[in-house]
């Protein structure tokens, strides 16, 4: 692979760690396209615009790598380390260099094989986890929660694309017994699609708290659909209610303060026809996510309700049997915590009392 035309940019970078020299790879600018994007912002599929390049995978590529120390992050962590609102570079970068012998082994054994001109799956995930551990070095306190869900998010796409192929080259499998080893030196070593998808949706949640990045309330109601979306994915269903709950609670709250604005301005004299147009922008923006979030909760009691439903028949011609009447049954499913929609798709809708008036 070494000798086939690349789409890389190949530069010498001093690590910010240790300060070594050594060669780091970025992929050319407008070299790809996106075709196929998921809910969850993972790209399905991309066209190189040279063929020459469909050897190369983007994703494995996303992380630089210190072969001297091991360090590995972004690009711009590399570049511009500490520059990021709140970073907290310098805290990390002390963590790193006093790491505890057994947190340098964890180091050791998942950078021991990286070699960028022969990447592939079980390497990309080995840089993946080890930029995820290195950030979690750091007390809790002052993790970048933004960051480390973004990275578990991606640790999640990659085991998605890998059981997408049925694991045809058998190195998820192998990796998988590398992960069980991993286990033993850090437990808290994801496993699975769903174990990264439920970290990345808690470290978001934690984000979407203090960020400076999710201060807008646009970007902020985005961050919830996409907590939303990957807690969904993770088989995590209530989580996913419950952010959906709130994207429509902070959209409501929104859209009634603009409206309040609006209303203070032009008593005010305030309002351009620029100001307005702006406000208007804004609430279209945030009725376009409430309706997203909408359309996903609809998708999820959808999906609750078929999965229920067959448990749910077999208790209603159980207590069909036993003579009870279609009121009682209908407290017996809520009390068993069956989807309402489903309870009405099997005993219709309740009766409703009648009450005498005088006409």
């Amino acid at each position: 692979m070494s000798n086939a035309k690349s789409p890389f940019v190949k530069k010498a970078i001093t690590c910010p760690v240790c300060n070594s020299q050594a060669e780091n790879r970025f992929i050319m600018p407008k070299s790809f396209i996106v075709k196929s994007l998921e809910s969850d912002r993972h790209v399905s599929e991309y066209k190189w615009l040279d063929e020459a390049f469909n050897q190369y995978h983007p994703p494995f590529y996303h992380f630089w790598h210190c072969p001297a120390c091991k360090y590995t992050a972004t690009q711009r962590d590399f570049l511009k380390p500490g520059e990021d609102t709140k970073s907290n570079f310098s805290a990390l970068k002390k963590a790193y260099l006093q790491m505890k012998p057994s947190q340098k082994q964890i180091i050791q054994m998942l950078g021991r094989e990286v070699d960028f001109d022969q990447m592939n799956f079980s390497m990309a995930m080995n840089l993946h986890l080890m930029a995820i551990f290195i950030q979690e070095l750091v007390t809790a306190d002052i993790h970048d929660t933004s960051k480390i869900a973004s990275y578990y998010l991606r640790t999640g796409w990659l085991i998605r694309e890998q059981e997408a192929k049925e694991d045809s080259d058998e190195q998820w499998a192998t990796h998988k017994k590398f992960l069980e080893e991993m286990g033993k030196l850090w437990p808290e070593v994801p496993q699975s699609e769903a174990e990264c998808l439920k970290k990345a949706a808690e470290n978001y949640e934690e984000a979407y708290q203090s960020h400076p990045r999710y201060a807008d309330v646009v970007h902020a109601t985005e961050l919830m659909i996409l907590i939303a979306d990957i807690y969904h994915r993770a088989g995590a269903e209530s989580q996913a209610m419950k952010s959906l709950k709130n994207v429509m609670q902070t959209g409501q709250k929104f859209r009634a303060k603009q409206q309040e604005l609006i209303r203070r301005e032009k008593k005010a004299g305030r309002l351009s026809m620029a100001r307005k147009a702006q406000i208007d922008a804004d609430g279209n923006r945030i009725n376009l996510l409430m309706e997203r979030a909408g359309d996903m909760h609809q998708e999820i009691i959808k999906k609750r309700v078929a999965q229920q439903e067959p448990k749910a028949k077999a208790v209603v011609a159980k207590l069909q049997a036993r003579g009870m009447n279609s009121k009682a049954i209908r407290e017996k499913l809520k009390e068993l915590k069956f989807e309402p929609q489903l309870i009405t798709k099997l005993l219709g809708e309740p009766k409703r009392k009648r009450f005498l008036g005088l006409f």
